[in-house]
């Protein structure tokens, strides 16, 4: 794991904690040391010398965005601690030796742990200098222990790594979840939008324009006042979409299921349909059966779909043949438009078809869609929970 260097707040923190550390191995360094400043000669060294050389090498473990600089300034004076046989920095050195398990690469952790052999037989070397009549079996207990404790700190630098390691993969786990989430929920309501608040617009903008000619010539017998009714029902139907939606937004508990968007209330989008001058002629083969509320909800869009695109493209005069075909097993919807005189370019995002392609792939269907000899034709089929009724004549009902 390489060392990733932390934002100013944590970069304190950690600059606080090193100079701290730093500070408490400098004065058990000191303690062990005990103020002897004669070289291996024989020869006193002035005490600033060496208190100044400690001072200098000891600070570089307070630098907290690399543990390279004080694990090398360590061992360096390991190496001169030569001269100074009294000297003790083992305590500086392991600081060093954790904080590179602790915050460098896997290798140059390995690398710092198989040089630690030099500051131990150094620090051995040392120890046993001071005994006339030294045994083989002192040395190694003396290396031995010295080994033990440096292996130590190196272990718990490892361990707190890849503990830091595992926490930083979980928490970008945990933020990809939370982006794919927040992107799938975006995507639904983007469909929701089209499905229902772009539906009711543009059978508002219909029906207004229908009004408005009607109003330009004239005509006797037409129910103005109906119209506008069935305008106002189907702006508030979008006001309540729109809250709907915007609740979805605030809220952080799951939706309530829409009940009212299933195939049986496909009648009101027939009738605005119908108000706003298209042909809708609809037709049903076979018996009813059971739909899952996510296939039923599906079989809704693909009919609002259907009915909203022929009231945008398909001009005046246009019908549509929507059909109903229960079959054991599935249910196949097809509407089918017939196109009229087109008068004016439609406005279309381009995406209707595109999230109801995706909305009937989640539940189990398949959509099919293309222009045909003289309209459109939009034909879904989606998976029905039930069997069909045994025994009895498949029924054709017409609207």
């Amino acid at each position: 794991m390489p060392f990733v260097s932390p934002d100013s707040r944590v970069l304190k923190h950690h600059r606080v904690v090193r100079t701290v550390m730093a500070l408490a191995v400098f004065g058990i360094d000191l303690l062990i040391w005990g103020g002897d400043t004669h070289s291996f000669t024989g020869a006193e060294l002035p005490l600033w010398l060496v208190l100044g050389v400690g001072v200098a090498t000891y600070s570089w473990l307070a630098i907290p965005r690399s543990p390279v600089p004080g694990y090398f300034a360590m061992l360096l004076l390991a190496l001169a601690s030569l001269t100074l046989p009294a000297a003790e920095c083992m305590a500086g050195f392991m600081m060093a030796l954790f904080l590179m398990a602790r915050h460098a690469s896997k290798r140059h952790a390995w690398l710092a742990l198989a040089s630690s052999v030099v500051p131990i037989g150094i620090t051995t070397y040392n120890g046993v200098s001071y005994y006339d009549s030294v045994t083989v079996l002192f040395v190694l207990i003396n290396a031995g222990l010295w080994s033990a404790v440096v292996l130590a700190s190196w272990i718990a630098g490892r361990a707190l790594a890849r503990n830091a390691h595992r926490l930083s993969t979980e928490r970008r786990w945990a933020e990809e979840a939370r982006d794919e989430a927040t992107a799938v929920e975006r995507l639904r309501i983007s469909r929701d939008l089209h499905d229902s608040v772009a539906h009711s617009m543009t059978a508002i903008v219909l029906q207004v324009a229908g009004v408005r000619t009607v109003i330009k010539s004239q005509k006797p017998g037409v129910d103005v006042d109906r119209v506008l009714a069935d305008i106002q029902a189907t702006a508030e139907q979008s006001m309540r979409e729109l809250h709907r939606l915007l609740g979805m937004l605030r809220s952080e508990s799951p939706t309530e299921a829409e009940d009212s968007h299933t195939l049986a209330n496909t009648a009101s989008l027939i009738s605005s349909a119908r108000d706003s001058g298209l042909d809708v002629v609809a037709t049903t083969h076979g018996h009813e059966q059971p739909l899952d509320p996510s296939v039923a909800h599906a079989a809704y869009r693909v009919v609002q779909e259907g009915l909203a695109n022929a009231m945008k493209h398909a001009g005046e005069g246009a019908r549509v043949e929507l059909s109903q075909e229960w079959s054991p097993g599935k249910l196949t919807l097809s509407l089918r438009s017939i196109s009229g005189v087109e008068t004016h370019q439609a406005i279309s995002g381009g995406y209707g078809l595109l999230g109801l392609r995706e909305r009937i792939s989640v539940s189990g269907g398949t959509l099919q869609h293309g222009p045909t000899r003289d309209g459109f034709l939009l034909k879904a089929t989606l998976p029905v929970t039930g069997a069909q009724g045994s025994g009895s004549t498949p029924a054709i009902i017409e609207e």
